[in-house]
């Protein structure tokens, strides 16, 4: 997959939100890194790189450790968004992804990601979130939406949609539960017990019964 591509599925992968958080760029872990050794095998980044230097040294004389992921991240969409071509956007790509790739955190297994303050992951699969959802073929009675679980979890909820969508943003770490309440959970639900896997988009995805594809 060329870089452009991958820039995109990734953009992709975060869906619609208006801001990228640090635990969206750790459940992306594997692509960043992907991308970023593309980037680093140009010529263009061989040849910056005293310039990269540069960034990473700004970076990390203005910016606290644990603040350096999400700082490169939105140092690199600023890049973009003022790149007067596409060719200069191509160029803020090449040499700030290794940047962002450079403040993940250290690997802890192949393919597997780690949720801050949670004991609990699964790898990230390739499938949305209402897609996985749809393999069940049912919906909850009295269900309004589903989420999922660090651990690949699937939850059903009875709870109003936007209350949902708005624990869904803080719910990444310490789960959905402790934000829209245990009341309001109606089902749950592994889509493989033997293989669990967590939807691309999960930290953000908020499915209803109208996403569905039931055939």
């Amino acid at each position: 997959m060329k870089l452009r591509d991958q820039m995109t599925e990734l953009f992709n992968r975060f869906g619609d939100v208006e801001v990228v958080t640090r635990d969206m760029l750790v459940a992306q872990a594997d692509m960043i890194r992907d991308i970023g050794a593309k980037c680093r095998e140009t010529g263009l980044f061989k040849h910056s790189q005293e310039q990269f230097d540069e960034f990473v040294a700004a970076i990390e004389a203005d910016t606290p450790a644990e603040d350096r992921l999400v700082q490169s991240w939105t140092w690199l969409m600023n890049r973009i968004v003022q790149a007067p071509t596409s060719l200069h956007m191509n160029g803020a790509i090449v040499l700030t992804m290794p940047i962002v790739e450079r403040y993940l955190p250290e690997e802890t297994g192949p393919g597997l990601i780690v949720i801050p303050e949670c004991d609990a992951y699964a790898p990230v699969g390739c499938m949305a979130l209402k897609e996985i959802v749809s393999e069940r073929q049912q919906w909850p009675e009295g269900a309004t939406c589903a989420t999922q679980e660090a651990d690949g979890e699937v939850l059903y909820w009875d709870a109003p949609v936007e209350a949902v969508i708005e624990g869904r943003h803080k719910g990444v770490k310490d789960g959905m539960i402790s934000h829209i309440g245990i009341k309001h959970q109606v089902d749950a639900w592994y889509a493989d017990d033997d293989k669990l896997q967590l939807a691309r988009d999960w930290i953000t995805a908020v499915v209803t019964p109208e996403q569905i594809n039931f055939s």
